[in-house]
Formats: structure tokens, C-alpha cells, sequence
């Protein structure tokens, strides 16, 4: 019985920490681009459009490596 309420309790909390996790890109993704494809390529560019609104991390981020931004979950 201990060992089933362990493996529940650790079921429960591993994907709320994998949630938590988010990209610097998450948010601008959500606000401008939640209607493109899922295809990273896709979100980068509709990104790229948006270039003068985005927060400094993900703007920073895009620059950094062209497969930074990865497709929502």
C-alpha cells in the first residue's frame, strides 16, 4: 500500500514539473502566434513578424539558434 501511494504521488508531480519548465519564447508564443502550425519552423517565422514585441529573452533566444523555438505541448 505505501509503495502505491509513493508511485501516485510521483506520478502526479512529475508532469506539473515538466509544465513549470517554459521556454523564454512560451509566452510570446501564446500571445502572437497560438493559431500557427505546430512546425517549429512555422513559429519561428510568425516570431520573426512580431520581432518589435517580443519579450528581450525570446528575442535574444531567436537570435541565439534558429531551432530554439520549439512547438507547443
Amino acid at each position: 500500500m505505501k509503495w502505491t501511494l509513493a508511485f501516485m504521488t510521483i506520478a502526479f508531480l512529475v508532469p506539473t514539473a515538466a509544465f513549470a519548465s517554459k521556454g523564454p519564447c512560451t509566452d510570446d508564443r501564446l500571445k502572437f502566434c497560438s493559431g500557427t502550425n505546430a512546425d517549429t519552423g512555422d513559429i519561428r517565422l510568425c516570431l520573426l513578424q512580431h520581432k518589435d514585441a517580443l519579450s528581450p529573452a525570446c528575442e535574444a533566444r531567436l537570435q541565439e539558434e534558429p531551432s530554439a523555438v520549439s512547438p507547443a505541448r
